[in-house]
This record gives C-alpha cells, structure tokens and sequence, in this order.
C-alpha cells in the first residue's frame, strides 16, 4: 500500500492553494484547542473528548467548509509521533511485568475482535469476507489518549495504566499490517489474476510474519544501533533531533522495506526511551526529552482529536444507522470475548508459574501476576476507537466497492465509542477506584 508523503503541516486540511489562508486556519484550530483544554479542566472531563464535540460542532456547521483530514498526515505526521511519544516514556519495568496481559491484548485478543465484527457483519449484512475482514482490521485497534487520562485524573494503578497503553501501542502496529494484508489481497481479488498463480501458502505466512514483526525488530535494531552512535554526542539539541529523527526517519523505513511503520516506530522509542535515555543520551537531553515530547504529544493530540470531530460531523451517518448499529454490537461483543478469555487465561497462567518459577528466573520478563476482577469492566470500557481507524479508512481507494459505507460505519463507531465510553468510564471509574487496592483473585 502506498501513500504520498505530505509535504507540509498545512497539508492536514484542504481549503484550497492559499498558503495564508491554510497558515491563519492552522493558527485558528491551535487557539481553539487552547480555549477546550481551558473549558474541559473545570468539567474534569478528559479535553479529547470534549475536543470531538467541538470539532462536531464545527463539522454540521458553515463555520470552516471543506475543511477534510488528509489521511496521509496521520499515518506519516500524528501517528508515529503519538506512538514514539508513548512507547518512549512507557515504564519498560512494568510494561515487561505485566508482557503476557499485553501480549494476549494486543495480538489473540485483536484477532478475535477482527474475526467477531467480520463474521456478524458478513452473516447479517452479507458482505464478503475480505471487506468485512478488512473492517474489523480498522475498527478493532484501540486509542488509549482519553481513557488513560481519566485513569490519571482518578489516581488509579500504574499497572493499569501501562496494560491500557502497552495493548495500544501494540494493536495499533498489528492492526494496521492486517489491514495491508487484507487489502492487498482484496485489491487482488477485484482485479482478477490474470491466469496467474496464487501465491504459495510458505510465502503468505512469510509476508505475516514479516508484517508482524518486521517492523518490531527493525525498530528494536534501529535504537540500538542511534543509542551507541549518540554516546559520542554531547549537544542537547542534537540529541533531541536525532530522537525526532528516528521517529519518522523509521517508519519510512519500515514502509519502504513492506513492514510495519508503527511497530517499528514503536520498537525504537521503546529502546530509545528507556535503554538508550539512560546509557546514551546526555543528563541535559535526557532532562529535556519528557518536555519536549510532552509537548508534541499534546500538540498533535489536540489537532487530531479536533479533526476527527470535525470529520465526523461532515459525514451522513444517519444512512448507515444499521450496519454502524451492527459492526457497534460486534466491536462490543468482540472486546467483551477477548476480555473475559483472556484475562482469565492469563491469570490462570500466572498463578502455574508463580508455583513453578524459582529465584534464579530472568529478571527481564518477570513472572505475570493475576490482575484485580475489577479491572476487567474498566479494559472492557477502555476499548475506545480513534485516529488509526480514520486514517485507515480514507486511505481506502475511491473505486473500492462498498467504500462511502465502510466510512460511514467507521466514524459512527469512533463517535460511540469515544463519547459513549469515555463518559461511562468517567462515570463509573470513581466507584470502581474505591476497590483499587482490592487483592488480585
């Protein structure tokens, strides 16, 4: 799948040719983020929310016509600067506690979300297995900026905060390769193969396996390899570029080489920000790194949560209220599954091997321990949708069949769940945090 790689930060909208004009609206939606991040801090409400409803606002108003999000800027500006800025101030410790959690979140537990949604809306709807397949690869991974913020706002456990975070930055990367995957294969499937034969099963699982962990340990390589070069610095500002550097510098590396972008964006900041911060970066870098990725985190979250809004609001969802009503069941019933699997099944695993490990085990993966029963309706809630899924789905060809209603059940699902949860957990989250310190069962 290719994209053009947008030439300017202007690009995340189209009002025309105007450089000025594009530079005053830019400069527009900063001061309106501003002035929701001001109005949500008496609300204590998490200002993504609350900056989707403005952006609906904006988007079934006159107010900014034609003002459309460019999917390419996401996948190439917000994303893997969202990602790096997450996986680079994750605690590693508490991430490699709690990898099994995350690991059976993030890959089993997506799949069987993608394959619930595909099968529901292929039996009622019946539409073909690849473009429902194709579907559950957009709407199933998660956005965690809203529901991580509450969970701040209520003091609740770090350890949750970081399997939240930790199965985003993961499904986010395995989402997007099974949605390459899937639409190469639908693409191939529309055009016909020519009497060509279909490719050989050994070199399908290679193209998997190459798109799930590619990119991974490309990213992995890349870190380790930017961590020894930038030893031999000793200028703040250098450092703090080269970090920049490697956020994008390997997602289009990855792209270039058919991996994943994401995971291996994911894979350098997570070498970066913890192995690489602590034995490669300068005590003034490593003082200035938190800021300033803070600040760019908070920048782009705040435009695309906006624009998401906006996009939304520009839609006809109201035409597709029953196949959003469906895949909404499915993506319900899919985390749901996945939730109550899972997390049981890890616990289950985590009490085997605290009776079989011993002392001497490997101090990196330490062995996983059952989480509280009251966690598992807050990760039930947490499944919030949001920008990956928009991206993917205006990436989508124009001559796709069926395209005006994959978007059309894209950004109702995005809609309910960022509102539709994120106020639920706000709701519920302060009688759930009374039982915080509960023992894990």
């Amino acid at each position: 799948m290719q994209y053009s790689f947008p030439l300017s930060v202007v690009s995340l909208f189209m009002v025309g040719d105007n450089t000025q004009q594009n530079v005053q609206l830019l400069i527009l939606l900063l001061v309106i983020t501003l002035a929701v991040a001001l109005i949500s801090r008496p609300l204590r409400l998490p200002y993504t929310l609350v900056l989707v409803v403005v952006g609906l606002i904006i988007g079934v108003s006159p107010l900014l016509p034609d003002v459309h999000l460019n999917p390419d800027v996401v996948l190439f500006l917000f994303l893997p600067a969202l990602l790096f800025e997450g996986a680079w101030n994750v605690d590693v410790k508490q991430l490699t506690a709690n990898w099994l959690i995350v690991l059976l979140l993030a890959l089993p537990g997506l799949l069987i979300s993608v394959f619930i949604v595909a099968a529901l809306l292929h039996w009622t709807l019946g539409l073909s297995w690849l473009l429902v397949l194709l579907l559950g690869a957009m709407i199933s991974p998660t956005d965690p900026i809203a529901v991580l913020a509450l969970l701040r706002q209520m003091g609740l456990s770090d350890r949750l905060r970081t399997i939240v975070e930790g199965e985003s930055l993961f499904n986010d990367g395995v989402g997007a390769a099974i949605f390459e995957l899937v639409l190469g294969m639908l693409l191939l499937s529309l055009k016909g193969t020519g009497g060509a034969p279909a490719p050989a099963l050994w070199i399908t699982l290679l193209q998997v396996f190459w798109l799930m962990l590619g990119g991974l340990a490309l990213g992995v390589g890349v870190g380790i390899l930017v961590t020894r070069l930038v030893r031999l610095l000793d200028d703040h500002l250098i450092e703090m570029t080269v970090t920049v550097s490697v956020a994008y510098g390997v997602y289009l590396l990855a792209t270039f080489l058919h991996t994943s972008g994401l995971l291996a964006v994911v894979g350098a900041g997570l070498v970066l920000g913890s192995y690489g911060r602590r034995t490669g970066f300068s005590d003034r870098a490593r003082e200035a790194s938190h800021d300033v990725w803070e600040f760019i985190s908070y920048v782009a979250n705040s435009l695309l949560f906006l624009f998401l809004g906006i996009q939304i609001g520009e839609s006809h969802l109201f035409q597709a209220l029953a196949a959003i009503g469906l895949a909404l069941a499915g993506v319900v019933i899919g985390r749901a599954a996945m939730i109550y699997l899972l997390v049981p099944l890890h616990d289950a695993c985590a009490r085997r091997t605290a009776r079989s490990m011993t002392a001497s085990s490997s101090a990196l993966f330490s062995h996983p321990e059952p989480l509280p029963r009251r966690w598992r309706p807050i990760l039930l809630l947490s499944g919030l949708r949001g920008a990956l899924s928009v991206a993917l789905v205006l990436s989508l060809p124009i001559t796709l069949p069926d395209r005006s209603l994959l978007e059309s059940i894209v950004y109702g699902v995005v809609l309910v769940t960022l509102l539709g949860q994120g106020i639920g957990l706000r709701v519920l989250l302060p009688r759930w945090s009374k039982g915080e310190n509960e023992t894990p069962s």
